[in-house]
């Protein structure tokens, strides 16, 4: 596999730990990194996702303790990401996240 990337449009957000499922492709030995910013809708949007459009906003959001993991006991998907996703805004925003899943790691190493 190579490097696959999903964009996730989230509504109202605001801090907390979210979980994204992605069946097939993700399992809790993936690499995943995540990217998030906030994004707005035209009111008049006639285009899905097309018409939502990624934006700075005025709001510091990060990602943190990013997390794969495989199927819970009686799940039948193969994995899916937890992360914790931080919102510096008093009111929930509109989030776009990119969850970019890369190949298993090449090898493993304790120092």
């Amino acid at each position: 596999m190579s490097e696959r990337t999903i964009r996730v449009f989230w509504g109202k957000q605001s801090t907390g730990w979210k979980n994204f499922n992605w069946d097939g492709v993700i399992t809790k030995e993936s690499v995943v990194h995540i990217s998030a910013c906030e994004y707005d809708v035209n009111e008049l949007n006639l285009f899905g996702v097309e018409g939502m459009h990624r934006s700075r906003g005025d709001a510091a959001i990060s990602v943190k303790n990013v997390r794969p993991h495989g199927p819970n006991p009686g799940d039948t998907i193969t994995g899916g990401v937890e992360f914790f996703l931080e919102v510096d805004w008093d009111s929930p925003l509109l989030v776009a996240t990119d969850i970019s899943v890369f190949d298993d790691p090449m090898q493993k190493i304790v120092v």
